[in-house]
């Protein structure tokens, strides 16, 4: 029984200890010699007539990156750059109340950090970069006590801190998804990919790029912070452009975002969403242009919903709180046009309710990419927080800068994806969309049909993907329901006032994974199509250019056969030429009891092998 007990209190301790097992040798050297040398700095660092820092921070980011890009079945690129690392300072004079901040960026001082996280060097590159960034620190110091002097500023912002002070946080996050890579398995994905493209000779100018991160990131903190965190993305796009008859170019793109590589849609998956690409920006090439000028309901559907809504709610204007620069020369630069006046009040639809959510990792099955622990600054954010209910403006999310109507942070610091610089943005995990009184999604195309014939219009207009000249703009009859795809249509900016009062809603949500202003990955949530009334449209005003001297290769109506074979890494006999069907994917033909990688020709007719 004495055993027994004995056991069961060693299994105890280990399971105690497991959380702190899950911190690397490389971890305790990364964070030891920053937390050495951060404890050395904020005793020892000062110069004449400079105050000693109140707060530093130091972030240093260990990542590997990989890129390869291909085009009509063919490599053009392919990197894998091994683990590397770069860091970035921040310091600060003065105190919480006021600091030596004027901008309210989270000025940063990048850190050259060594290939390998060796103590020794750790501590002599943070050393060399925080000297930097005190003597940076002691001149805008100097210079806002100046700009201070010369431009006294009232105001209830002018009252408040300049940082929120906050509980010192220790997290070791270890994330529950491997990242795997295999770089010659995506190789031969992307030309399966890209050969796609070889089926459209409308369209040139094609290719499919890959590009991934995994980076883990060690911040420390004069407050005791101690947080690893991952920042991870993998984002895989699609791209091509075609020339219309009368000269307009027209370049179309789409991807996909995901955390690591096996996130991403399969392969057989990946090929239809990309072979429906092509087909779309093939039939815009040979779409008739739009009306000069149209005026009345328009409906936006699906990906052309989820830009309205960003655009309006997650831009610096939108639900993302702002303090004013006090150095006016930044100020001029970047006047905000700041949302946080109409607090308490209504902004958008009454039957609209906006939620952020940090740590929801799914929804409806969907996976959510904008979930996350603990922010960039050190902050756990509230699970949830409550931005818009109702229509009415309730909340922003902020940082630790406090604003006017946002004093506290919602913990919303994200990390900017990029291996060049630890730097971050305020940016939210998962925002939420979600609409009360919403109707199914076909009632909607039923009420534009409705409003358009009371109006005495022939036709209204469904929109659904807003992409410059490539935007898909669908015209559709009033009397019976049909839709032609129009091109050149100029949709008139659409704003919060636009979306104060809808029309109808969809009851059918979306789910959106993307990188905010690329750089943040982030999701959305939202009503998969809006109904809004007075919409403009005009015919733009596009670029015309002169045909190329000589045709597009693909367009000569030839399929060429490669005298490599891929398969068993042989020369073949001599090339033929064969005329092959059309489909979706690599297309191989035997070839002297062998197989040969085949440029297919257009719409050819079906092989004869």
């Amino acid at each position: 029984m004495k055993r027994f007990i004995l056991y069961i209190l060693f299994l105890f301790l280990i399971g105690s200890l497991s959380p702190v097992s899950a911190q690397t040798a490389k971890d305790d050297v990364i964070i030891q010699a920053m937390q050495d040398e951060l404890q050395r700095n904020m005793e020892q660092l000062s110069l004449p007539k400079v105050q000693k820092p109140f707060f530093i921070s130091y972030a240093t980011g260990v990542s590997r990156n990989f890129e390869i890009s291909a085009t009509l079945g063919a490599v053009t690129r392919s990197t894998e750059k091994p683990e590397h690392m770069v860091g970035s300072v921040k310091l600060l004079l003065g105190d919480y109340r006021e600091n030596s901040d004027s901008r309210y960026l989270g000025r940063h001082t990048r850190v050259i950090l060594s290939m390998e996280p060796d103590y020794d060097l750790l501590r002599q590159d943070y050393w060399l970069a925080t000297d930097n960034a005190y003597k940076n620190a002691s001149r805008e110091w100097i210079t806002k006590r100046s700009m201070q002097k010369r431009n006294v500023q009232s105001g209830e912002e002018t009252q408040l801190p300049d940082l929120q002070q906050i509980q010192p946080q220790e997290k070791i996050i270890t994330p529950q998804i491997p990242f795997v890579f295999n770089r010659e398995q995506w190789e031969e994905n992307l030309r399966e990919l890209s050969a796609i493209f070889a089926d459209y000779p409308e369209l040139y100018n094609s290719s499919v790029q890959l590009s991934g991160m995994d980076m883990e990131v060690y911040l420390t903190t004069s407050e005791g912070t101690v947080v690893k965190q991952p920042v991870r993305v993998v984002t895989l796009r699609a791209e091509a452009t075609t020339r219309t008859d009368d000269g307009m170019q027209i370049k179309d793109a789409f991807g996909i975002t995901a955390r690591v590589p096996n996130e991403l849609p399969a392969l057989a998956e990946l090929k239809t969403r990309i072979g429906n690409f092509a087909e779309q920006l093939a039939a815009l090439k040979k779409a008739e242009t739009i009306d000069p000028y149209y005026c009345g309901p328009v409906l936006f559907e699906g990906s052309a919903a989820a830009s309205i809504l960003r655009e309006n709610l997650l831009s610096q204007e939108g639900l993302f709180a702002y303090r004013m620069p006090q150095d006016p020369r930044t100020a001029s630069q970047n006047k905000v046009n700041s949302i946080a006046p109409r607090m308490g009040l209504k902004i958008i639809d009454n039957r609209l309710t906006v939620k952020n959510y940090s740590t929801l990792s799914k929804y409806n099955n969907t996976p959510l990419h904008g979930a996350y622990e603990i922010d960039a600054e050190g902050v756990i954010p509230p699970q949830e927080v409550t931005l818009v209910e109702n229509g009415i403006l309730k909340n922003l999310l902020n940082g630790r800068v406090p604003t006017l109507n946002c004093e506290n942070t919602t913990g919303s610091s994200r990390y900017i994806a990029s291996d060049r610089e630890i730097a971050y943005k305020t940016a939210p995990g998962t925002i939420h969309v979600s609409a009360k009184n919403a109707v199914k999604p076909e009632t909607l195309k039923k009420n534009l049909l409705k409003i358009a014939k009371s109006e005495g219009l022939s036709h209204a207009y469904i929109v659904r993907k807003i992409a410059g000249n490539a935007t898909r703009i669908y015209r559709v009859n009033v009397k019976d329901g049909s839709e032609t795809l129009v091109r050149t249509g100029e949709i008139m900016p659409i704003t919060l006032s636009h979306l104060r009062r809808l029309n109808a809603i969809s009851n059918k949500e979306n789910v959106s994974n993307y990188l905010l202003d690329g750089e943040v990955i982030s999701s959305i949530i939202y009503p998969s199509a809006l109904l809004l009334e007075d919409i403009e449209i005009k015919k733009a005003e596009v670029k015309k250019e002169s045909e190329p001297a000589l045709r597009f290769p693909l367009i000569s109506g030839q399929t060429r056969v490669n005298t490599f074979c891929p398969v068993h890494k042989v020369e073949l006999s001599a090339p033929k030429v064969y005329k092959v069907h059309k489909v979706t994917g690599v297309l191989r033909t035997k070839f002297t009891g062998s197989y040969a990688a085949v440029e297919k020709t257009p719409r050819g007719e079906p092989s004869t092998l």
